[in-house]
């Protein structure tokens, strides 16, 4: 999802002409930042993402365009409840256990 509205922020910017550096600017941001939300590497909030859509004149919507919301690709539905359940562990010591955990089950000999 993140790499979506990455590529939806690149291309409506690029098609008012509008650099990195300009909306960088008009959100506070360093260009270097709308970078990294261009490439999916980092999250958008949904505050930055509403001034995002109201620089560029466009429904918030547009920046969400080609996301099927429904789709997991390449997830069982079990692996990416799974998924979704692990992101919201906060101890960094449950995180561990999980995937020590899961990777035991899975037969991998990384603990061998």
């Amino acid at each position: 999802m993140d790499i979506i509205v990455g590529q939806n922020v690149r291309t409506l910017r690029a098609k008012r002409r509008i650099s990195q550096l300009e909306l960088g600017e008009a959100l506070g941001l360093t260009f270097q930042q709308i970078q990294k939300y261009e490439k999916g590497t980092n999250r958008v909030s949904a505050s930055k993402l509403h001034q995002i859509a109201v620089f560029l004149g466009v429904d918030i919507s547009a920046l969400f365009e080609g996301a099927d919301t429904t789709a997991r690709p390449g997830l069982s539905a079990e692996a990416y409840e799974l998924a979704v359940t692990y992101d919201k562990l906060r101890s960094p010591e449950g995180r561990e256990a999980v995937k020590t955990i899961v990777t035991l089950m899975s037969g991998d000999d990384v603990y061998a």
